[in-house]
């Protein structure tokens, strides 16, 4: 069922349910109109006429009250009685009998006041006629106003159920108009193929629901376009980088598979692929963890000190930057404490100090410092060693991408490692070269907050 005929039902149950409401209402308030107007016309007839005859007496009763039944001014079927009280008997009686009056229940009235039923109408007036008290009872006929709330039931029953079906109809029309925008939103997304990313839907000048959905559309299909354009080039780059050693591998092998050779050059042939494939285990083990990283939405996590992590790491590293002659330099705050997921972290931390270590010349220093700001818990990585040329610094968290002071060793993946596991701790990295030489990684991260940790040590 399409969402146009959704809207039309829905329009059409809720139009019926209105207009039935609004029928009642008007009946139930015509009548309660008519039967008003009656009462009081009959009220004040009758205390006139019970006036009039205290005022002329028995005598002149009968006149009155045969002249009164005659009268169909207020309705058909008039019926006018005169009561003795005490004998509760029928004194004077004019008019149609087929008006039966509602028998006096109980007390008698001290006021006029009417009684009825659902067929007649009478007004009750008491009198002194003759030193005795008397009641007079003048009533008419509900026909005329039944006949008239009928009229009115019929009339609605008829128009009403035409304005439901013309109403119907307009919100159908209404509902294929306010959603032919969708239609044209459908025809135009069923029309861009996975080939061709560029297209974006027209955005309407007016700003309705129509043109902010467009506008989101168009965003996605920006970041699916650049998501795209990012994968082939990641082929395009990974094809390129397992190229080099393999064409290595393969050229070595050919030429020691080519003709006898000594079993020093056999030797030195096998380190040389050795070395090769060392390198495309490295290739092949990073991008295989960045497909990990960029399927992953989140990650496996725990509570940990970072400062802890940054000084384990630091020591695991501390040897290899002595053997180039370069200091190492820790500094912690206590108890940062992260919800991370520790080879992760470790990871990054194992990059950005593999990454400093390449850069920074012997006799230079790398600074490891952990830090918190409020609810940030922040890992520098410095180095002193040469600048990052500031038409590279956009670029250095690119796949495979190696400035052209880079040294030979590496894939280029190690930064982009960094960047995923930062992006799913709910972080970011940075870069930027020191005003004294050297360069900067920052690192932030959410940090737990001092309520959490209290919670969690209860």
């Amino acid at each position: 069922m399409t969402i146009r005929i959704r809207l039309t039902i829905y329009w059409g149950a809720v139009l019926a349910a209105i207009l039935l409401a609004l029928g009642i209402v008007v009946l139930q308030l015509f009548e309660r109109q008519q039967l008003s107007a009656l009462d009081a016309a009959l009220l004040e007839e009758t205390d006139t006429i019970a006036k009039e005859i205290e005022r002329t007496g028995a005598t002149g009763a009968r006149a009155i009250l045969e002249g009164l039944s005659r009268e169909t001014d207020i309705g058909p079927g008039r019926r006018v009685r005169l009561i003795d009280a005490d004998g509760r008997g029928v004194a004077i009686d004019y008019g149609d009998i087929h008006t039966v009056p509602p028998p006096l229940a109980g007390d008698l009235p001290a006021q006029p006041t009417i009684i009825g039923d659902e067929s007649f109408r009478f007004a009750v007036a008491p009198l002194i006629l003759a030193g005795r008290l008397d009641y007079l009872e003048s009533g008419v006929n509900l026909g005329l106003v039944r006949n008239s709330v009928d009229s009115l039931r019929n009339s609605l029953a008829l128009i009403l159920p035409l304005v439901l079906i013309l109403c119907v109809a307009g919100g159908y029309w209404l509902a294929g108009r306010a959603l032919q925008p969708m239609e044209s939103v459908t025809a135009a997304l069923a029309a861009i193929q996975p080939s061709n990313l560029r297209s974006r839907l027209t955005v309407a000048p007016v700003a309705d629901e129509i043109a902010r959905l467009s506008s989101v559309i168009n965003a996605l299909l920006e970041r699916l376009e650049r998501a795209s354009a990012t994968e082939r080039r990641f082929a395009s780059d990974a094809a390129h980088e397992l190229r080099t050693p393999l064409a290595v591998l393969r050229t070595g092998l050919e030429v020691a598979l080519a003709k006898a050779r000594s079993p020093e050059q056999n030797l030195a042939a096998l380190e040389l692929a050795h070395r090769e494939v060392l390198a495309l285990c490295t290739i092949a083990d990073e991008l295989l963890m960045l497909a990990r990283l960029n399927g992953e939405v989140a990650v496996n996590r725990e509570r940990l000190d970072l400062s802890e992590l940054a000084t384990e790491v630091a020591g695991t590293v501390e040897p290899l930057a002595q053997t180039r002659e370069i200091e190492l330099h820790v500094n912690t705050a206590d108890n940062v404490i992260v919800d991370g997921n520790a080879p992760h972290l470790r990871r990054l931390l194992i990059n950005l100090l593999d990454n400093a270590l390449k850069f920074t010349p012997a006799r230079g220093l790398i600074e490891v410092a952990v830090a918190r700001n409020e609810d940030l818990a922040t890992l520098r990585v410095t180095n002193s060693g040469p600048e990052i040329p500031a038409e590279e610094l956009p670029f250095v968290f690119d796949r495979f991408f190696r400035g052209a002071s880079a040294p030979g060793e590496g894939s280029g993946l190690g930064l982009s490692l960094c960047e995923e596991i930062a992006r799913l701790h709910g972080g970011e990295i940075i870069v930027a070269n020191r005003a004294g030489g050297g360069c900067e990684f920052v690192v932030t991260i959410p940090a737990v907050s001092e309520q959490a940790r209290g919670v969690a040590a209860l």
